[in-house]
């Protein structure tokens, strides 16, 4: 059954509206960034020691992240080299160096193949022609909110979004409802969560958090099918197609 008359629609971002065709070659990437830092430093250069420096620091990422606490690549940046000058027993790298690695990481994103899942661009646009707001709540990693409006205009789709929230700026992650609340006062629906609905991949962050906000939520899983034991949102989605038909504009 479609969910009646929507006065908004908030999008996750990554496995929603965008995604990366190989990320495994822009983690390398910064696995080699990583390494030429060591190497400015006068550590010398070590590949296999530089990746195990970065999933370190990704993990420590991934960690707080479920933790509720948000980082990007800033911080990924200084935790993956604090990681490599203990392993080559050096002192901790300057300000600097971090800032600079950190910088690196991010514009690795702009490199990368990203692609608009199929449908995204129609449905904002379909949105939009419905009178539908439409807003973004991204989680940030790699790539800061400084860098991910340069990707989504790349793929088509920014300028149909009017709002966009992310966590490294907001200061918490999905499923914080604070980050959502954020994206409906940027609408002008401050307390009317209930007419709006959140689209996302995750159970964990877009299902428990929208839900946490008082919106309804629809699970996408065109991209990502999350099978976790975790609570269900209100609808599925299998595709951008079927987001329509729910959202009744099909």
């Amino acid at each position: 059954m479609p969910i009646p008359n929507p006065r908004a629609v908030t999008f996750d971002c990554w496995g929603t509206l965008i995604y990366e065709r190989d990320s495994a070659a822009t983690y390398a990437r910064r696995v080699a960034l990583l390494d030429q830092t060591a190497a400015k430093l006068g550590w010398g250069a070590a590949a296999e020691e530089a990746r195990g420096a970065l999933d370190e620091g990704w993990r420590r990422h991934w960690s707080l992240w479920h933790e509720g606490t948000a980082s990007s690549s800033p911080e990924i940046a200084g935790w993956a080299l604090a990681a490599l000058a203990a392993r080559r027993g050096r002192a901790a790298p300057d300000a600097e160096a971090v800032a600079d690695l950190g910088s690196a990481f991010a514009s690795a994103g702009l490199e990368a193949e990203i692609r608009a899942l199929d449908g995204a661009r129609e449905t904002l646009e379909r949105l939009a022609a419905a009178g539908v707001r439409r807003a973004l709540i991204c989680d940030t990693g790699f790539s800061p909110g400084s860098v991910v409006p340069r990707i989504l205009e790349s793929a088509g789709l920014l300028e149909h979004l009017e709002v966009t929230i992310f966590s490294d700026e907001a200061g918490v992650p999905k499923p914080d409802p604070r980050v959502f609340e954020a994206a409906l006062e940027g609408l002008r629906l401050t307390g009317q969560a209930d007419t709006t609905v959140h689209v996302g991949d995750l159970r964990r962050t877009d299902v428990a958090g929208g839900r946490c906000a008082g919106m309804r939520t629809v699970r996408i899983r065109s991209h990502y099918d999350d099978r976790s034991a975790l609570p269900d949102a209100d609808r599925i989605a299998d595709s951008h197609d079927h987001l329509l038909a729910l959202l009744g504009l099909a």
